[in-house]
């Protein structure tokens, strides 16, 4: 059991929170200075402790449970809405939401709150299906980096949202891609734990998730506010 949480720890780190870690301080290279450095932490910060709420919230309803005659059902049809509640409560905070660069903010918020969610449920997975072999839990991992891109793209646009009056109407959009980009998700588990599905099938849908996640993030990325870099 202590190798499994281990390995769990290991992969969910490597998979998720450096990701998210890289790709933040992408975001804001050269513009440290022109952004409050304590706000920055704070996005990060609150951004991990919501996500792991949100994600203890799901574990407690049961929604993540594989059932014999509705499969992954609660999970595609509950979890987008739970997830989107509770990033539009951290990006909607009184201390980003009236910052001129909330976006920069709110990408941080996205990416480590992406990260903690797979995080767990990355650990969960492997302390619930222990016999899963390295390739399996490979392409679990896989699934779950393409939600972090994805969770971050939305951190960006709910902040856009936010600041032409219209936040929670992006966000319910976005939790409809969601369930998409879940429904896809769980044919990967259902591939890994039960032998459901192609594989070629589950590659693809893989694809296509990183696909939608990144154009998401892009876009959300080209629209941020531009501020001087200093030299």
């Amino acid at each position: 059991m202590d190798s499994i949480i281990f390995q769990a720890n290991v992969i969910g780190m490597l998979m998720y929170i450096i990701p998210a870690m890289l790709l933040f301080f992408w975001i804001i290279k050269g513009l440290e200075e022109r952004l409050v450095e304590r706000k920055l932490y704070l996005a990060c910060g609150i951004g991990v402790v919501l996500g792991t709420i949100a994600e203890a919230v799901i574990f407690v309803s049961g929604t993540h449970v594989y059932d014999a005659e509705t499969a992954y059902a609660p999970m595609i049809l509950v979890t987008p809405f739970i997830i989107m509640m509770f990033m539009f409560a951290g990006i909607n905070l009184k201390t980003f939401r009236d910052e001129p660069t909330a976006p920069y903010y709110s990408a941080g918020y996205g990416l480590f709150f992406g990260g903690a969610t797979e995080f767990w449920k990355l650990l969960m997975t492997e302390d619930m299906y222990p016999e899963m072999s390295s390739g399996d839990v490979l392409l679990i991992a896989l699934f779950g980096l393409g939600t972090v891109l994805f969770l971050g793209g939305t951190g960006m646009w709910i902040s856009y949202g936010i600041r032409n009056d219209n936040g929670i109407r992006t966000a319910a959009r976005l939790a409809f891609v969601y369930l998409f980009l879940i429904y896809l998700n769980a044919s990967g588990l259902e591939h890994v734990h039960y032998g459901v599905h192609d594989f070629m099938l589950v590659i693809a849908g893989l694809v296509g998730l990183i696909l939608v996640s990144g154009a998401l993030f892009h876009q959300g990325y080209l629209r941020l506010p531009r501020i001087a870099k200093n030299d």
